[in-house]
């Protein structure tokens, strides 16, 4: 018997004995395993970043068309909260944190258009909450918000980045437009409207504080729906709301990239 084959008999020899197999088994099922607990997380980071990483994969892709002498790209930092069936009217109660990015083109002194995308979350603790019929709902609620809007804004005074001696280096303004809320996996269409103040700080630098609301066209936020039975449909009061507000840094682009002699 030649090498290769007293090695391939003596491998049959001991993997005939039960703890080869047993061994075998294991091995294969933490394999297993561990390849299915690694798919799951992956699926759960991409299925939860996937829209924000698109949005700015987008940007950076078109970087250079981006980049025109009237653009801003910028951060907004702050909180968000809800209205709804947990919480009917105590606005800023249960205050979540939100980070998000935004890109802004200034068509003129006056008027300007933003890109927004950000992410927060919904945390009810310990809300007691009974139907006419007296059945008592869920006391918790907890989900995450991806948030993403389109919005015009207008400045009620002339205001550029840098400033000139036309503009001011402050300006109160006010916005509205369009945009999608994801929540519980499921996308909602809403109406984002604000207003805020906004600042020169130096060069191309710009700051604001701003405070803006989310009007969605469903009661199901909370994953409640009329649980009093009124049939309410009246679209002011019986749909479900999301507030942000926050601190927002901005850098402009210049007119003129600057010119170095060697």
């Amino acid at each position: 018997m030649d090498r290769v084959g007293y090695l391939i008999a003596n491998d049959r020899k001991v993997c005939s004995q039960p703890v080869c197999y047993f061994s075998f088994f294991t091995l294969s099922f933490s394999n297993r395993f561990s390849v299915l607990s690694y798919y799951h997380f992956f699926r759960l980071i991409i299925r939860f970043f996937a829209p924000g990483v698109s949005f700015f994969l987008l940007l950076l892709l078109s970087l250079k068309g981006f980049c025109q002498p009237g653009a801003e790209l910028g951060v907004i930092v702050g909180g968000g909260y809800y209205l709804g069936e947990y919480n009917p009217s105590d606005h800023f109660s249960g205050m979540q944190g939100y980070l998000g990015g935004f890109y802004r083109y200034n068509l003129n002194d006056r008027f300007a258009f933003r890109l927004n995308a950000g992410f927060s979350k919904i945390d009810v603790k310990d809300v007691r909450l009974l139907d006419n019929a007296g059945e008592e709902y869920a006391k918790d609620f907890h989900c995450s918000v991806q948030d993403f809007n389109g919005v015009v804004e207008f400045n009620f005074r002339s205001f550029l980045v840098r400033k000139t001696n036309r503009s001011s280096w402050w300006s109160p303004y006010i916005f509205a437009g369009a945009g999608i809320l994801i929540a519980e996996d499921k996308s909602r269409a809403n109406i984002p409207m604000g207003l805020g103040i906004k600042f020169n700080l130096f060069g191309q630098m710009s700051c604001g504080i701003e405070w803006s609301a989310r009007k969605t066209f469903t009661d199901d936020l909370d994953k409640l729906s009329d649980i009093w039975k009124t049939g309410e449909t009246n679209f002011i009061y019986n749909k479900d709301w999301f507030f942000v507000t926050g601190i927002t840094i901005s850098y402009r682009f210049r007119k003129e990239p600057p010119c170095y002699q060697f």
